[in-house]
């Protein structure tokens, strides 16, 4: 706050502000403080001794009359003398006791003037140990201030160092599962991609064979016209030829193959198609021999396993699973190791048809996985072979 200075008049010891002085309420002369009231009190004197001096004129003396009576003398002049001395002294009196009032109330005046200025600065002490006292307590009140601030610096810092801790553990923990999520993810798409790029070489391999069996029927329809514009001669010859290779036939197959009445089975003029150039007659081979459901095509059957079209050995192993034969297992077991998926999904599923096991073979699963389930295929076979055989 403003510090208060208190000035003192020199004339009667009255208090003086510094507001005082600053506003025009009291006065300094030289190096002398004086109050408004001692200043006006001053004034008005200076104003009173000049008018005295030399305002209005003395008053003339008076001119003796040339008819006055002249001054006594003698005895009437002592009598005079005498009663003029009282009168004189009186006057003095009068004059002194005037002066005694005067320095009287000045004195009283002096001493109310002193007895205000202690008062004061009694006041003036107190409010100067008052202000003193609010100025410590505002102090203190700021080193209070200033520590819990501090305070709340630290533990704002530290909430916010473990907020900022626990937000990258959130994210590391969500980072660790989405890059889980992905994976899995993609390891799931590689598995559609191969069964789409599998299905896709299907339908293009199927294609192809409906080409070359429309191809093949066109074919066989000209020659089936020009046959019947053909002479009698050419189908005698014909006719010829085709008893002559029944009869080659029929002396060249073994027993193992033969039926009850010396007979071939009709199939047997599509096994030269297993081993053509074409994959498409190759997989129309395999499907019209296991539609004649007999069981004794198995044997010319498990060697296409192996064959180089992927659609030949899908064929194959479907074919394989629908005949019921348990000589098929063998093969079967081996395929579970074939390069395609799609080979290994239709032999593991002719395997479940045959023998009604599942051991857990998953056709896209790893390969330390799909070989574990492959051993215990092998290890079911080697328990149970010579049962199913002879069943």
């Amino acid at each position: 706050g403003e510090s208060m200075d208190l000035f003192f008049c020199d004339i009667c010891n009255e208090s003086v502000p510094q507001s005082d002085l600053e506003r025009g309420m009291a006065f300094r002369r030289g190096e002398r403080v004086v109050c408004a009231a001692c200043d006006q009190a001053m004034s008005n004197e200076e104003e009173a001794a000049q008018e005295t001096a030399g305002g209005e004129p003395a008053p003339a003396e008076p001119v003796q009359d040339a008819a006055a009576p002249e001054e006594p003398t003698g005895v009437a002049a002592e009598s005079a003398a005498e009663v003029s001395a009282p009168a004189q002294k009186k006057s003095a009196g009068g004059g002194s006791g005037l002066t005694g009032c005067l320095i009287g109330v000045l004195f009283l005046l002096l001493f109310g003037s002193l007895a205000a200025n202690a008062l004061l600065w009694v006041e003036g002490e107190r409010a100067r140990s008052s202000l003193k006292a609010s100025v410590e307590a505002l102090e203190q009140g700021d080193v209070t201030f200033n520590a819990r601030f501090r305070d709340l610096q630290t533990n704002i810092a530290r909430q916010s160092q473990e907020k900022d801790a626990y937000v990258r553990e959130s994210l590391q923990s969500v980072t660790g599962t989405m890059d889980e999520k992905f994976v899995n993810l993609g390891s799931r798409l590689g598995r559609n991609e191969n069964a789409v790029e599998a299905l896709r070489q299907s339908t293009s391999e199927d294609r192809r064979a409906l080409e070359q069996g429309l191809k093949g029927a066109t074919d066989a329809a000209g020659v089936a016209t020009k046959a019947v514009e053909s002479t009698q001669e050419n189908v005698g010859y014909l006719t010829d030829r085709v008893v002559a290779l029944e009869e080659v036939l029929e002396g060249g197959m073994t027993s193992d193959g033969g039926s009850d009445d010396g007979r071939q089975p009709s199939w047997v003029s599509y096994l030269p198609e297993l081993k053509d150039a074409s994959a498409g007659n190759r997989w129309n081979a395999v499907t019209v021999l296991g539609d004649t459901e007999d069981p004794r095509v198995v044997p010319h059957l498990l060697p296409m396993l192996d064959d180089e079209d992927v659609f030949v050995r899908m064929a194959t192993a479907r074919v394989l699973g629908d005949l019921g034969s348990a000589a098929a297992i063998p093969g079967l077991i081996n395929a579970l190791s074939d390069g395609q998926a799609a080979v290994r999904e239709a032999a593991v599923v002719a395997l479940r048809l045959l023998s009604g096991k599942d051991f857990r073979f998953d056709p896209l699963g790893k390969e330390g996985d799909r070989n574990k389930a492959q051993s215990a295929w092998r290890k079911w076979w080697a328990d149970n072979s010579e049962d199913l055989s002879g069943g």
